[in-house]
């Protein structure tokens, strides 16, 4: 996905018209339309504003997901967890109240995070750290049940594939922000922005709140 696909899929989803957008900017409707048709490019400061109003990073507004999506083809040929992409599996998580998904199916790799699926067809997101096993899920006349496990080449990036989301985030044992003693439960969030380190929410009362990655258990959609 390029700059231009990315910005005009931000703005959209944002509910924000061009006029919108370059108001903010401070330039004409006219540039902004070039900008989201690969006619023109937003000069630095201008794109350090887009990513306020977009409320992503530059390097996730900038980056080609052609690109990256290469990498994570060559990525998910040496993982160890490659041979399971498009399987149905059990997947047991490093917690001592939460033991892990029964039943989810195993979408895309990317860095250390396993994009996965459950039987209802709600996306999951796991860091390869908080996993303990896995191993194929083989109650084949439930698996016949199920729908289609998505193909990891529609996938080019598995944080964007969680923007603008209603989410649920639990949180590992012992949070050390948050003080919990014991896990953190489950909170509904809107996901505005994604990272391999960091990730920042909406909560129900609107409130901005980021989050490490590595404080997260798992992130499940809602």
């Amino acid at each position: 996905m390029t700059f231009a696909d990315k910005l005009q899929s931000l703005r959209k989803a944002k509910k924000l018209s061009q006029e919108d957008i370059a108001e903010k900017c401070g330039v004409t409707r006219q540039s902004v339309s070039k900008w989201e048709t690969g006619l023109g490019y937003p000069e630095t400061e201008k794109l350090l504003v887009l990513c306020d109003i977009l409320e992503v990073n530059l390097d996730y507004l900038l980056r080609d997901m052609n690109e990256v999506h290469n990498a994570y083809d060559k990525q998910e040929q040496t993982s160890p967890y490659a041979p399971y992409i498009g399987k149905w599996l059990q997947v047991f998580l490093k917690d001592k109240e939460f033991n892990g998904f029964y039943c989810v199916g195993l979408i895309a790799i990317q860095n250390t995070q396993l994009l996965l699926m459950d039987d209802r067809g709600k996306s999951i997101l796991v860091d390869t750290s908080s996993v303990n096993s896995i191993s194929n899920f083989t109650n084949e006349k439930q698996i016949e049940k199920l729908q289609a496990i998505p193909s990891n080449e529609t996938i080019t990036d598995v944080g964007y594939y969680f923007i603008n989301k209603k989410c649920d985030i639990k949180f590992k044992q012992e949070h050390p922000l948050l003080g919990f003693n014991k896990p953190g439960g489950f909170y509904s969030v809107l996901v505005m922005s994604i990272s391999d380190e960091i990730i920042t929410v909406h909560d129900v009362k609107n409130r901005r709140l980021t989050f490490k990655m590595s404080d997260v258990l798992f992130m499940k959609e809602c």
